[in-house]
């Protein structure tokens, strides 16, 4: 006979507890191997507030797609230089306009669009870049800026805002490697910072929406360092307002990187027929780049304009002394211009003529210019309407 105490438990309810403590311990150890897939490698470096780095990032890159416009200042490296100055807006299509500046030096005006760059600035401006004896001739008029030769990577093309919302997404970084630091001042303003590929994100404050604003961006090699502000409706609009006053500049620019040379055929410093003479050049088209560069192989505009005298004095020519040309780098064309004299005296048969032919390239076709204008002018509706960031939250 078996005696049972109070309190005890039967044998048979013992032995039905085993089994329920293993599976409740199974339970828990599967709950928190998927805590450990959901908080650990993958997802699990936070800001601190619960929200994955990547996440914060994949907001703050939406945020920054949609933007109409952003206002970047700080500096970059120019020419091997790091102390550049930089003060530029840049639109969500990629227009830009602003200035490069160099501590205590004058600026250089920049102009992009249709992802080409100008420059344009005072020939003290050119000098304190470094261009030395070149700067009196850049300072002649605005510059077309071949990739590479004067920015390592093209700013507006870098900085329109889904460009750089698609380089903040690090989509080949894993999640493991993004991490944050403590928080800290950066223009003024209160960001955490985030290491992902080399860069360095400033996150700032959390917008409506959730999102937060990216205050500071450090490119990979410590340069370029950019403050990032938004920008208000009246500040947009002014913007697409000055970027279409400044398209014309564009017109007149020259590509350094292209040479045109002319010779005259045959220059009539002797004697020529009374009251008429033809004159003949040879331009050619030199590319000084890359012959991979996709300007090797582009037509380049040859403005030109012949000036004839006769006997010392400028006499009239006709419709084809004047114009402009497309000749592809490489390549030449034959141009010729004749000159008409007022009558000579009677019994004359000859009169002494001189020619010369002034030529200058630019760097886009009248084509391309006239569709850039057609582009400022799209864009600028598009920017228009384009919904403004959100406030902060």
């Amino acid at each position: 006979m078996t005696e049972e105490t109070a309190g005890s438990v039967p044998p048979k309810k013992a032995r039905r507890r085993g089994p329920l403590i293993a599976l409740l311990a199974l339970v828990l150890v599967v709950v928190a191997g998927v805590s450990v897939w959901l908080l650990g490698p993958g997802r699990g470096n936070t800001d601190g507030s619960g929200s994955s780095l990547r996440d914060e990032l994949d907001r703050s890159a939406a945020l920054l797609r949609g933007a109409p416009a952003l206002h970047y200042t700080g500096a970059m490296g120019v020419k091997g230089q790091a102390d550049t100055r930089l003060d530029l807006v840049v639109d969500n299509p990629g227009d830009a306009l602003g200035t490069l500046a160099k501590p205590d030096g004058p600026a250089l005006d920049y102009v992009a669009a249709d992802g080409k760059s100008f420059l344009r600035g005072k020939a003290a401006a050119w000098r304190s870049f470094g261009m030395g004896e070149k700067s009196e001739v850049l300072a002649e008029g605005p510059r077309l800026v071949a990739p590479g030769v004067f920015f390592s990577e093209d700013p507006a093309t870098a900085l329109a805002p889904p460009a750089l919302a698609k380089t903040l997404r690090f989509e080949d970084v894993p999640d493991k490697k993004i991490t944050a630091a403590d928080p800290v001042t950066a223009g003024g303003r209160t960001c955490t910072p985030v290491h992902a590929g080399g860069w360095t994100v400033c996150l700032g404050e959390r917008l409506k929406g959730g999102a937060r604003f990216v205050d500071r961006v450090t490119f990979p090699g410590g340069s370029p360092v950019l403050d990032l502000a938004s920008m208000s409706r009246q500040e947009i609009k002014r913007f697409s307002d000055d970027f279409r006053s400044k398209v014309p500049m564009t017109r007149d620019a020259v590509n350094d990187q292209i040479d045109v040379t002319t010779q005259i055929l045959h220059d009539y410093k002797g004697k020529c027929a009374p009251t008429a003479c033809t004159f003949r050049s040879r331009t050619t088209v030199t590319y000084l780049g890359s012959s991979a560069a996709p300007q090797a192989s582009k037509d380049v505009q040859v403005n030109y304009a012949w000036v004839i005298d006769r006997d010392g004095k400028t006499v009239k020519v006709g419709r084809n002394c004047s114009g402009a040309v497309l000749v592809k780098p490489g390549s030449s064309v034959d141009l010729a211009c004749t000159a008409t004299g007022p009558p000579v005296p009677a019994g004359a048969t000859s009169g002494q003529y001189h020619g010369a032919i002034h030529t200058s390239d630019v760097a886009l076709t009248r084509a391309e210019y006239e569709a850039l204008v057609r582009l400022a002018a799209d864009h600028a509706e598009k920017v228009a309407a384009l919904p403004d960031l959100p406030s902060a939250g």
